[in-house]
C-alpha cells in the first residue's frame, strides 16, 4: 500500500471513468439527435410575425407553418377580424372562441394544441391551432376545385371566404360568394395582413445588393442576353425537365449559373415551395439574392393554375426587390421590380427557396 496515495482516489478516478462513459454515450444519443432538430427548424424561415400578443405569438408561428398558403401574418391577421384576439369571445350566430369556430364544426376539426390532451375551443392555444389546420384544408379543397375548374381567384381569398361562408358556398358561385359580410371579411383580412408582416423587405443574410454573376443585358436593358451569358435553349435535365423559355426552366439556369441548381423535377412554378419541402431545402418568406422566388396561382398576376417562379437579382434598401423572370411568350427572360407594398399585401401566396 502506498501511504502517500490519499484515500480513495482509486475510487475517485473509477467514478471520473465513469462519468466519462456515461457523457460520451449521452452525447452519442442526444448530439445526432440535436443536429437533426436544428436542421429541421432552419430549413423553413418562416419570417415571423409582428405586433402579435406575447401570449399567443408561438402559437401563430406554429398555426402558421401548416402549409404554404397560410403564414403566420395570414393567422394573425384572421384573429383580428374574427375576435380581436379575445379567447372569450362570443358571437349572436353562436361562434366560439379566439377563432370563432361554430359548435358543430369545432365537434368535427377541433385539435388539441397545447398537448393537455382536450380539445377546448376556449383555449386559445387549441383554437389556433386547429385554425391553421382547418385554414389549410380550405387551402386544398380550394386548389383542388380549382383545378377541376369550379372555382376561379387567388386561392388564400377563396380559402378565406370558405372560412367564413363555407365551402358550399364558395362552390355555388365559383368563387367568393356576393355577400356582402363575407367580401367585407376577405377584405379586411387581406388589408390587415401587412400589419402582422414583419417589416423592412430583407431578410436574415439577405441585405440590400445585387447577385453576383450579375445578368448580361441587351441593349434595351430590359431583356436578358442568354447567350452572353453562355446559356442555350435547351430542356434542364434532359427531355422531362423544364422547357425552354419556360419559367421554370429560366428558374433552373439561373439558379445553375450562380452554382445554386435546383432539382429538375420541382414541378409548376406556384408548388416550388411545396417541392422545397418535399426535398429538404431551405426555404422562407423573406427575398434573399439568388432565391427562387415561388409565387402561388393568381397571386402577382401569375397564371390561376400552374403560378409563377423567378429569381431575387436584386434587393433595394427601401424593401423593393428586382427579380428575373421567364416566360412560353416572352422572346427573352426579361427584369421585372416589385415594391416593398406589393410584396407585403401579397406575402401570403409567396415562398422563396434558398
Amino acid at each position: 500500500m502506498d501511504d502517500d496515495k490519499p484515500a480513495g482516489s482509486g475510487m475517485a478516478k473509477q467514478g471520473g471513468a465513469v462519468v466519462l462513459v456515461v457523457f460520451i454515450i449521452l452525447s452519442l444519443v442526444f448530439l445526432p439527435l440535436l443536429i437533426i432538430l436544428l436542421a429541421a427548424s432552419s430549413q423553413e424561415d418562416s419570417g415571423g410575425v409582428d405586433n402579435v400578443p406575447a401570449e399567443y405569438r408561438e402559437d401563430v408561428l406554429k398555426a402558421g407553418a401548416i402549409c404554404q398558403v397560410i403564414t403566420p401574418p395570414v393567422i394573425a391577421a384572421q384573429i383580428e377580424a374574427e375576435s380581436g384576439w379575445n379567447p372569450r369571445a362570443g358571437s349572436g350566430a353562436g361562434a366560439q372562441g379566439i377563432a370563432q369556430f361554430m359548435p358543430a364544426t369545432w365537434a368535427s376539426v377541433g385539435l388539441d394544441g397545447d398537448g393537455d390532451g382536450k380539445a377546448d375551443v376556449w383555449n386559445a392555444h387549441d383554437a389556433i391551432w386547429t385554425q391553421g389546420h382547418y385554414m389549410c384544408n380550405l387551402v386544398s379543397q380550394v386548389e383542388s376545385a380549382k383545378k377541376s375548374g369550379r372555382i376561379q381567384g387567388d386561392t388564400l381569398q377563396l380559402a378565406l371566404a370558405a372560412y367564413n361562408a363555407g365551402m358550399g358556398a364558395v362552390l355555388s358561385y365559383g368563387g367568393i360568394p356576393p355577400y356582402s359580410e363575407t367580401q367585407a371579411y376577405v377584405k379586411r383580412i387581406m388589408g390587415l395582413v401587412p400589419k402582422y408582416t414583419p417589416k423592412g423587405g430583407t431578410a436574415k443574410g439577405g441585405a440590400a445588393g445585387s447577385l453576383q454573376p450579375s445578368l448580361k443585358m441587351q441593349a434595351d436593358g430590359r431583356h436578358v442576353d442568354i447567350a452572353a451569358m453562355g446559356i442555350s435553349l435547351t430542356y434542364y435535365g434532359g427531355p422531362s425537365g423544364y422547357a425552354p423559355r419556360q419559367c421554370t426552366w429560366w428558374a433552373a439556369v439561373r439558379r445553375a449559373s450562380i452554382n445554386r441548381p435546383v432539382d429538375s423535377h420541382m414541378g409548376n412554378g406556384g408548388f416550388w415551395g411545396d417541392s422545397a419541402r418535399r426535398l429538404g431545402y431551405q426555404y422562407g418568406k423573406e427575398p434573399r439574392l439568388g432565391a427562387a422566388m415561388s409565387i402561388a396561382p393568381g397571386v402577382l398576376g401569375s397564371d390561376g393554375y400552374c403560378g409563377h417562379v423567378a429569381i431575387v437579382e436584386q434587393i433595394n434598401q427601401d424593401g423593393s426587390i428586382m427579380i428575373s423572370e421567364s416566360g412560353a411568350s416572352l422572346p427573352a427572360p426579361i427584369v421585372t421590380t416589385y415594391s416593398a407594398a406589393q410584396l407585403q399585401a401579397n406575402a401570403a401566396g409567396i415562398t422563396y427557396i434558398y
